[in-house]
């Protein structure tokens, strides 16, 4: 039993049997939402145009990758250093000082080396005017047959002198990438040719024509500023003199004295401020104490009672022997009875603690109450001292009102002053001298192994890419035919609850305890207690063979019950084969017991479809049809009807009506919504609703 209850535990039980059945609006629509496990059901059944789209895409690929020519990718380094060389002590450049401007110093260093002025050094001293490819056009085969067609279509070009200094500068600029990684200086001059000494050549020539162009542009700076300064120190020093005698004669025509850069009273009102909400918050504590204390007094002496403000060893000690007397009064109540002399001793001796307890907490009291009181005295003092600061910084914040726009005006004069000094004495100097920090870090060398094409680099991302197109497919086509992803979603389709989760077709664990609940909750149905059932059993097409192992496994879980089980197949589209069953049974020319054979899988009764080679139509009149229900319910307590595919048998609408239930069979992620719905319109057509659906897991079978 404790292994049914655990089987019965894994499945999935849903709603009852027969739920209200709503009005239909209009004809069932598919649903396409899914939630995300439903994803890869789609994508485990669909696996094989999700891997054949990643192989495709991964052949193409490498046959690219291969009858590509490879190209060889030279590197050099260039350090930027934003805050340049200090020669002197102001530079006609000056340095960036935060992070962000030389970082923004740096990027526009980047524009520099991709400028004409930088490659047009690099394709001189490189030579590439007159290297093919660059200065000389490459005639290969594809660029001839381009220009014969564009002289086949538009006519023949006319004649311009050649440009060869222009034709190398756009070519470079095509095979030349300048970068910077991310917070850091370092500039990366990259070139992929087709000749690895030439990529090597030509970067390091950048680099040259980078530092060569920096010291030139520097030097012409300096020469410009030269003669753009001119001497007003002059003046500049009188101003800085009358700004500071004024703002002297300010400063002691109002008494305004300062120690440390502050004002002496704002320092006085800083440090009164803190004392008095020191003495405040003191103030508080000795008020919480001696509350405390007070609402400690008279109560009960327990240990529980006395706040943290009296905890003194003394109370501790009378608390330990009052309750010492406690217990010996009990003892000696319950030995000797209320009246005895010696419980009267005891009582006298506990009022004597309890005395000593109160003359200990009134001294306490007394005590906190004496702190509180200096507590209060310390407060109003200093909070006297504090208006008193208070009202002599109103009339000092008056004044400091135009201090600080004298000073403000003290401090830009000199600082003017101070720039305009400095500057004239070095000037002079800094035309030859190179100032910038910037130097090549890493020269360029041949590279040994070619930049592209990265074979491995690019097979491995068309794998991943045809596995994410494969995917997208697949998912594309689930939407264009979507499937049953889940049980919440079959109850929408179906109009009817699903009574189990399947996780597999083989007897035994969970499915057993599955299909043993689906039993018991349709035998134990509304109309159908204490009788026997007559189950019709349907599917979509692409489910025959699971619906035939449900109803094996049904069958299979009834016996070992103790149940009388009958099979019948009513799939009119299968072959009965010429052996007798129920046709022949339902025209009157053979008997049940006839028919009825023994399943050796299931050990229950089966009968077979019988002869369609004669007319169907006269076998299957509602009449026949509940004779022959009638007579097998009064032998056997279960019939499993086989309808096949409902919606392509129906003439099985006599039999659809006389059953009791109507179970359908779906397959997880595998039955067609269109296929449901056929079932479901179909069942209601032929006026037998479904009444519950068992759903098949398929990824624990």
């Amino acid at each position: 039993m404790a292994q049914i209850d655990r089987n019965i535990a894994v499945a999935t039980w849903l709603a009852p049997v027969h739920p209200a059945q709503p009005e239909r609006t209009g004809p069932t629509r598919p649903d396409t939402t899914a939630e995300f496990g439903d994803l890869w059901r789609i994508l485990w059944r669909r696996k094989r145009t999700v891997l054949g789209t990643a192989l495709v895409l991964g052949l193409l690929v490498l046959a690219y990758a291969l009858i590509t020519p490879s190209l060889y990718t030279a590197t050099a380094q260039i350090l930027i250093d934003p805050r340049d060389r200090q020669v002197v002590l102001n530079d006609v450049n000056p340095a960036a000082l935060s992070p962000d401007g030389g970082i923004a110093q740096v990027e526009s260093q980047v524009k520099v080396i991709e400028s004409d002025a930088v490659l047009g050094r690099a394709v001189a001293q490189a030579g590439l005017e007159s290297e093919p490819g660059f200065g000389v056009a490459h005639a290969g085969l594809i660029s001839r047959t381009v220009a014969s067609l564009r002289e086949m279509v538009l006519g023949p070009k006319a004649e311009r002198p050649v440009d060869a200094r222009g034709r190398a500068l756009d070519q470079l600029r095509r095979k030349l990438a300048v970068k910077r990684a991310d917070k850091v200086f370092v500039i990366d001059v990259v070139v992929t040719t087709a000749d690895p000494d030439l990529s090597a050549r030509i970067v390091n020539a950048i680099a040259n024509a980078y530092l060569a162009d920096q010291t030139e542009a520097r030097s012409d700076a300096a020469k410009r500023a030269a003669g753009d300064l001119r001497g007003r120190l002059d003046e500049l020093r009188n101003t800085v003199n009358a700004a500071d005698k004024k703002l002297e004669d300010y400063k002691a025509k109002n008494g305004l004295i300062a120690s440390s850069g502050r004002l002496v009273n704002e320092q006085q009102l800083t440090d009164s401020n803190a004392r008095l909400v020191a003495a405040r918050a003191r103030t508080a504590e000795a008020k919480a104490r001696l509350q405390g204390i007070k609402d400690a007094r008279g109560q009960a002496i327990g240990s529980g009672a006395m706040p943290e403000a009296i905890q003194s060893s003394a109370v501790d000690r009378l608390r330990g022997q009052y309750a010492e007397l406690a217990a010996k009064e009990a003892d000696l109540r319950t030995n000797l009875g209320e009246r005895h002399p010696y419980i009267a001793a005891v009582r006298t001796q506990m009022q004597d603690v309890r005395r000593l307890i109160d003359a200990e907490l009134n001294r306490i009291a007394g005590a906190a109450e004496t702190e509180y009181q200096r507590a209060q005295a310390n407060e109003r003092s200093l909070a006297a001292d504090l208006e008193k600061l208070q009202r002599q910084s109103a009339v000092t914040s008056q004044s400091s009102v135009q201090l600080r726009e004298l000073e403000r005006e003290v401090e830009a004069a000199r600082t003017v002053y101070n720039t305009f000094l400095v500057r004239t004495r070095e000037i002079k100097e800094q035309s030859g001298i190179d100032s910038s920090n910037a130097r090549i870090i890493t020269s360029a060398r041949p590279p040994q192994d070619a930049s592209w094409p990265p074979r491995l680099i690019l097979v491995a991302a068309a794998l991943a890419g045809g596995l994410g197109l494969g995917a997208g497919i697949a998912l594309t086509r689930e939407y264009l035919e979507p499937t049953v992803l889940s049980p919440r979603q079959l109850e929408r389709l179906s109009n009817a609850p699903v009574v189990a989760v399947i996780p597999g077709l083989q007897p035994g664990g969970a499915s057993t305890a599955a299909a043993s609940f689906t039993l018991d909750h349709l035998a134990t149905a509304e109309g159908t207690r204490g009788r026997s059932l007559a189950l019709l059993v349907t599917s979509g097409e692409t489910e025959a063979a699971e619906r035939r192992a449900v109803i094996a496994l049904l069958a299979s879980v009834a016996v070992a019950r103790g149940d009388r089980v009958l099979l019948v197949d009513a799939d009119l589209r299968a072959d009965g084969g010429g052996s007798a069953g129920l046709l022949d049974v339902l025209r009157g020319e053979q008997s049940l017991n006839a028919v009825t054979q023994v399943d050796p899988k299931t050990g229950a009764r089966r009968i077979g479809l019988g002869d369609t080679q004669k007319p169907i139509r006269d076998a299957l009149v509602p009449a026949n049809i509940e004779r022959f229900l009638a007579g097998v319910k009064g032998r056997f307590e279960l019939v499993l009807i086989d309808g096949g595919v409902l919606s392509e048998n129906l003439r099985l609408g006599p039999i659809a009506a006389a059953a009791d239930r109507l179970l359908l069979v779906v397959c997880n992620g595998a039955t067609r919504q269109r296929d449901l719905i056929d079932l479901v319109d179909t069942s209601q057509a032929l006026g037998r609703p479904v009444s519950g659906s068992l759903l098949l897991d398929r990824r624990s079978a």
